[in-house]
């Protein structure tokens, strides 16, 4: 049990000062994980060679002191992550009310408008920027 917590110590030791593991690094663990099992039926040499430069890169990022720098790679990532996220919701609710509501975007503004199933032709305007649209709803 002594020997563990040495082990531990000089780890601690290690990795003071060192960036570690963040959200980037979870999400690229994920995808070789992904990978690794694609490969499992593919099994394909240039796969492997994208499993191991993942994470060459991986290791890398968390052993890394340049701090500010995988800081700044990492709010990158979540900012994309935040906005494939917002739109596959979005998405996920138009199939969902697929039977009740359609859904238009404003020419002018470019905002989502939701609108009642009511096929035919309707005069609407939009909230945010007041233009009159003439919306054709079929079905």
């Amino acid at each position: 049990m002594v020997r563990i917590e040495k082990l531990r110590s000089r780890f601690i030791r290690f990795m003071y000062g060192r960036y570690g593991v963040d959200q980037l690094y979870k999400a690229m663990f994920g995808v070789v994980i992904f990978i690794m099992v694609i490969n499992l039926f593919i099994q394909s040499s240039v796969m492997n060679g994208i499993i191991w430069l993942l994470l060459l890169l991986a290791s890398f990022r968390v052993f890394s002191k340049n701090i500010y720098k995988r800081q700044v790679e990492n709010s990158r990532y979540l900012k994309v992550e935040k906005a494939v996220r917002k739109e596959l919701k979005f998405n996920l609710r138009r199939i969902k009310e697929f039977r009740s509501y359609r859904f238009r975007k404003c020419p002018n503004c470019h905002q989502v408008l939701r609108l009642k199933r009511k096929p035919g032709k309707h005069k609407t305007s939009c909230p945010k920027c007041n233009t009159e649209l003439n919306v054709r709803i079929i079905l």
